[in-house]
């Protein structure tokens, strides 16, 4: 995957780190937005051009929810201000 932030350089992950990333599907109107959630190793990074592109070995992956998703974070989003604040 393409390892970039917006605006703003993003810290390498380390070979052999545990990422999480989540993947939002085109909407599907039989079974509504989803996502594909995956947790992945580090397994190689190549640094050539402008953003790094990172390779996963993939450990699981689960298909869900993409509304579960955005209403989790929004349900958080006022504990997060107070905590930032």
């Amino acid at each position: 995957m393409l390892w970039r932030g917006d605006g703003t350089p993003l810290p390498l992950p380390s070979i052999g780190q545990i990422l999480t990333v989540e993947i939002e599907l085109p909407a599907n109107h039989g079974f509504g937005q989803k996502c594909i959630h995956c947790q992945g190793t580090v397994i190689r990074i190549a640094t050539e051009g402008d953003c790094p592109n990172i390779a996963l070995q993939v450990n699981y992956m689960d298909f869900r929810s993409f509304h579960d998703r955005i209403r989790a974070m929004e349900s958080m989003e006022p504990v997060m201000n107070s905590w930032m604040a």
